[in-house]
């Protein structure tokens, strides 16, 4: 089997990302068009209530009407506008690698075949009493060897080459995000919420208003496949560990975990919001939370033990960070850190972040240290 992709494969165009004051711009070189990126200013509304307790089994006291899913949204329609061109890039190439892939496996396949007609002609005596027979088996495998080579270099050229381009205005709170990411990551209490729902205290006996379904969930520095950049971005799963998001200076790449679809999210639309949880835990106590209090499994409204349970147990009241993303392309996100400080220190430096691009300002302070992009 030869493969086309020896004598037509084209180069991926790299692509040159200029984030600024002024706004952030993409060029891809193949054509040396320059597409806009779009703007939208959408409010984020706080969701739940800060007074959350763990899983307890109070399912049959959840208040109708209350509920918030998370983790849902479409990422065929989570593109901002104006940036169509960057993800028809990645899904050519996307689709390019899996011809690539595709072709790679047959020539190994065909390579296997090749290598075990050669050793059952020798078994068989057949390459020895006949040169044919021997230069036929041998120039096979040594094909198919080269068809692997080609093909593997052809898959590691399949890689979007991006670079950055930024303002030191920009490279400073994109470092602080990074700083935060990476503080945020070594948290011991990860956790991806799915679902909150109000419950009736009274009824339920508890001192929680808000109960949660959530997730263990790992964060990251890495890049996706199909992405070479000089810098390894933030990665964050979302959709339920049904994508992964990956954060770059000015745009999120969403890209699905069955890499069907992509999404391209321009940071200046992604709606972010950090606040502070008393969060009443009924698992493991994570060991880099503060500790803010305890209360009872079952309590009365005053918050004393309730002692018509003879297994009531006292719960520790930890100090969470929560952290929730939303577009108006349908990404809704809401993550809970054992590490609440790292946690907002992330939130101000996107805050500032989308500031900057957003009003062409940012007020630096007298002996900050701006590293350069």
């Amino acid at each position: 089997m030869t493969s086309r992709f020896r004598r037509e494969l084209t180069v991926i165009p790299p692509v040159r990302i200029s984030v600024r004051r002024t706004g952030v711009r993409t060029t891809i070189d193949w054509n040396s068009r320059e597409a806009d990126r779009a703007l939208s200013a959408n409010g984020f509304k706080v969701f739940g209530d800060r007074a959350r307790a763990g899983p307890l089994p109070t399912e049959r006291f959840l208040i109708p009407g209350t509920r918030v899913d998370f983790g849902g949204g479409d990422v065929a329609t989570m593109t901002s506008s104006g940036l169509n061109q960057f993800k028809d890039l990645l899904v050519a190439t996307y689709m390019r690698e899996r011809e690539i892939r595709a072709d790679i496996k047959k020539a190994r396949l065909q390579h296997a075949f090749s290598w075990t007609a050669r050793a059952l002609s020798w078994g068989m005596l057949v390459s020895v009493v006949s040169k044919s027979v021997r230069a036929r088996t041998d120039r096979a495998v040594a094909l198919r060897k080269v068809e692997i080579s080609t093909l593997s270099s052809n898959l590691a050229a399949s890689r979007i080459s991006i670079s950055f381009d930024m303002d030191t205005a920009v490279a400073d709170p994109h470092r602080r995000m990074l700083e935060a990411f990476d503080q945020i990551a070594n948290s011991e209490g990860c956790w991806a919420l799915k679902t909150s729902q109000g419950i009736d205290r009274v009824k339920a006996r508890s001192m929680a208003s808000t109960v949660v379904d959530r997730n263990v969930t790992y964060l990251a520095r890495r890049t996706d496949s199909l992405v070479d950049t000089a810098d390894l971005p933030l990665a964050l799963p979302v959709q339920n560990g049904r994508s992964t998001a990956y954060f770059y200076p000015g745009f999120v790449l969403i890209v699905d975990i069955a890499r069907s679809d992509f999404a391209i999210i321009d940071l200046k639309e992604l709606n972010i919001n950090y606040s502070s949880v008393s969060f009443t835990e009924s698992e493991r106590m994570p060991r880099d939370a503060k500790l803010v209090g305890k209360v009872w499994a079952k309590s009365n409204k005053d918050g004393s033990r309730d002692r018509r349970f003879k297994d009531n147990r006292e719960l520790p009241v930890m100090l969470y960070g929560e952290l929730g993303l939303k577009t108006s392309g349908g990404l809704n996100e809401a993550f809970m850190f054992s590490r609440s400080n790292p946690c907002e220190a992330f939130v101000r430096a996107v805050t500032e972040l989308k500031r900057v691009l957003t009003t062409g300002s940012s007020p630096l302070s007298a002996g900050t240290k701006v590293l350069p992009g």
